[in-house]
């Protein structure tokens, strides 16, 4: 089969489109002929080797995939082939969980195989494009909105990097919530998409101090639950753009990962900073959200479908940031 795979990590010219062998699969196990398969920072952090969690060499990425079971293993029974499905990308295992595309290959492939209880059938309404785009950037929005900040939908929410795949799904989760929304981007460009799918208010923070036009946006009462994506660059003004009792996710760190930290706001406001790992996120939250885009009502964003050959230039509009939503990846 066809793959992209690395030998090194290193810059996008270390990826190589290239014959590898098709996975066998054991017993418990199946085949998926991968259809569509989306991209997400962490594939640029592995393959930079900038990651925390080093793979082994050489490498297949891609944690986010959808397609059709090819073959199945025999102790599989409830599932078979020509099935429409996505991946669960998290094996959980005793040691804690095993992720596809980062300790075992994944979806940047022809085929990949995953235990048979890591795949969910998708409804004919859902394209293998939208499903793809599901397991990582709306299973984080979820898991992060809901389930660890505990969103209501009296109450209102600042999400930061709306223009990402992650972010454009932030927006329509916590807008499904009822929630008020306030999106910032680094772009006018970005923010006049990002108001398309329904935000409240927008923020150019490369132009402005979010934090005071937060205040301003709230006559000055501040959000109650961040949505960050950033980290170091952006902490102090998170801060300052809470209200008492307010929280802060954790989701990413693409503006750093250290930061001097003052405690006497976080004590003195009674703030709450709350990681967010989406391979911790139960898979029925995976179910949710395609259950609610099979109704239209999370409609996945995708800039742009290039075929699996073109994985580097794919992986460059991701580093320049160039992208609004998912980029798509077709075998």
């Amino acid at each position: 089969m066809k793959a992209i795979r690395y030998h090194e990590v290193g810059e996008i010219d270390v990826l190589k489109f290239e014959d590898v062998p098709t996975p066998e699969i054991g017993d418990d196990e199946v085949l998926v002929r991968v259809k569509a398969a989306s991209l997400n920072h962490l594939d640029l952090r592995l393959r930079a080797g900038k990651s925390p969690r080093p793979v082994k060499l050489p490498h297949v990425g891609g944690v986010d995939a959808a397609g059709d079971i090819e073959i199945v293993g025999k102790n599989v029974t409830d599932l078979k082939p020509g099935t429409r499905v996505v991946l669960d990308p998290t094996v959980k295992t005793p040691k804690g969980p095993s992720v596809m595309g980062v300790n075992f290959h994944g979806g940047f492939a022809e085929f990949v195989k995953l235990p048979a209880t890591n795949v969910v059938p998708i409804p004919q309404e859902v394209s293998y494009d939208e499903a793809c785009v599901l397991p990582v950037c709306y299973v984080t929005a979820w898991y992060g909105l809901y389930d660890r900040g505990g969103l209501r939908k009296d109450e209102t929410v600042l999400i930061h990097a709306a223009g990402s795949g992650t972010g454009s799904a932030a927006v329509q989760v916590a807008k499904e919530s009822g929630a008020y929304v306030i999106a910032t981007a680094g772009s006018d460009e970005k923010l006049e998409k990002v108001k398309e799918i329904g935000v409240d208010a927008t923020i150019n923070y490369n132009t402005s101090d979010f934090s005071q036009e937060v205040k301003k946006i709230t006559e000055g009462k501040g959000v109650d639950l961040i949505f960050d994506q950033i980290g170091a660059s952006v902490w102090e003004n998170n801060l300052k753009s809470l209200k008492t009792k307010g929280r802060i996710l954790l989701v990413g760190v693409v503006g750093g990962g250290q930061t001097t930290f003052n405690f006497g706001p976080v004590i003195m406001r009674d703030l709450s900073v709350l990681g967010v790992t989406v391979f911790n996120a139960p898979r029925q939250n995976l179910i949710n959200v395609i259950n609610l885009v099979s109704l239209n009502r999370l409609k996945p964003v995708i800039d742009k479908r290039l075929p699996l050959s073109e994985a580097a230039q794919a992986q460059k509009m991701l580093e320049d940031r160039s992208q609004f939503g998912k980029v798509i990846l077709n075998p």
